[in-house]
């Protein structure tokens, strides 16, 4: 199989071999990464300018409750005493049918 990296649009010349036109290639992108260079810039200016965003009631409402939760601990101490203390015990009964129904419901 042969490649002709001097014709790369058609098989019998039909496309740019010569230096005029690499050069007219050239010269689109670089107009093109200039007028991208001008883009940037107006993007530039435009995130400079200040803006506010409003939450609503319920958003508001949802960031309390959030920040009420980071404040809880993650895990319950006095919980985890009790059942500790109802193993050592004898007294803590697992039950069975819940463990089950709780290990089915994470295999759907």
């Amino acid at each position: 199989m042969v490649i002709d990296f001097n014709s790369p649009n058609g098989p019998n010349g039909a496309g740019r071999s010569s230096q005029a036109g690499g050069a007219a290639g050239k010269r689109e992108a670089s107009s093109v990464s200039e007028s991208g260079t001008q883009a940037a810039a107006g993007q530039a200016k435009s995130t400079e300018s200040t803006s506010s965003v409003n939450l609503s009631a319920q958003a508001q409402q949802l960031q309390a409750i959030e920040e009420k939760l980071r404040e809880l601990p993650e895990v319950d101490n006095e919980r985890v005493s009790q059942i500790r203390q109802a193993i050592a015990d004898g007294s803590y009964k697992a039950d069975s049918s819940r463990i089950a129904d709780k290990l089915l419901n994470l295999e759907s």
